[in-house]
């Protein structure tokens, strides 16, 4: 539930990039303004962060079951970077 909850908090902090968010346990789905294989490209060199595309403008997450508290929270940080990145892109 932590990275759902997180996602959702950046959803109300980055509403012009994030639409969405979906999905059931830890299969999570970002639905998004920009061009979700944009927006994978300045997660991965940005913020080091690899996330999946999928269809409808998607992003998905799909971290391991043993994942712990601080890697999730790692993961939102660096998730957020992204949008904060992709919300300069689609204002310049």
């Amino acid at each position: 539930g932590y990275l759902r909850q997180q996602l959702h908090g950046l959803q109300q902090r980055y509403p012009d990039i994030i639409v969405d968010v979906r999905g059931k346990g830890l299969l999570i789905g970002v639905k998004l303004v920009p061009n979700n294989r944009e927006f994978m490209g300045w997660a991965r060199d940005e913020q080091h962060l690899l996330v999946a595309g999928g269809g409808d403008n998607l992003v998905r997450i799909l971290p391991p079951l043993n994942i712990t508290l601080e890697e999730a929270r790692e993961a939102i940080e660096k998730f957020e970077g992204a949008c904060a990145f992709a919300r300069i892109k689609l204002e310049g």
